[in-house]
């Protein structure tokens, strides 16, 4: 039930935080490899640069859903809020 809501309530936020980004990414997918399977590259360099290629993408996405805070839904605040202090225990109990 949860996760229905989530799409309910978060379909319009991820939209206007991530469409831009997952575009120009879609635009630049051709001549950007992604691939990190040291069995589908080429050299340890194409694997390297595959790396630092991902290592930006995943920072450009990050830096779009952190820039976003004030544009996420009150109700996600609340239920990350509740939801919170559960998980934090979870995630020490497990030595993470």
């Amino acid at each position: 039930m949860l996760s229905i809501y989530a799409k309910w309530k978060g379909a319009g936020y991820l939209k206007e935080t991530l469409q831009n980004v997952v575009e120009r990414l879609m635009m630049t997918s051709k001549d950007l490899s992604l691939e990190l399977d040291p069995t589908r590259v080429t050299s340890p360099e194409e694997l390297k640069t595959n790396a630092e290629h991902l290592q930006i993408v995943a920072r450009v996405f990050i830096e779009n859903i952190c820039g976003s805070t004030s544009t996420i839904p009150v109700s996600f605040r609340q239920i990350c809020n509740i939801v919170s202090p559960t998980t934090m225990l979870s995630w020490v109990d497990t030595g993470g």
